[in-house]
């Protein structure tokens, strides 16, 4: 009776997925950064706060990384 624990409903397993990728296919409504040499949108974010462009390596200045306090501190 175990081999029933895997039995995929197709019709639910499809609905899922149609719903994952409708919320892909949306993204939040919010700011959207890129960069301005390259326009790639994917950044390295580094130790000392600094963020680059991922592609090119070019400094991101209009984003900026505030720290958080550690979850040791705020207990």
């Amino acid at each position: 009776m175990e081999a029933m624990a895997n039995v995929v409903r197709l019709a639910e397993f499809r609905r899922r997925k149609r719903l994952a990728q409708r919320a892909a296919a949306n993204p939040e409504a919010g700011a959207q950064y890129f960069c301005l040499r390259c326009e790639a949108d994917e950044f390295r974010l580094y130790a000392g706060g600094t963020i680059h462009c991922a592609r090119c390596g070019a400094l991101i200045r209009n984003i900026h990384v505030n720290p958080s306090p550690s979850p040791e501190a705020t207990g």
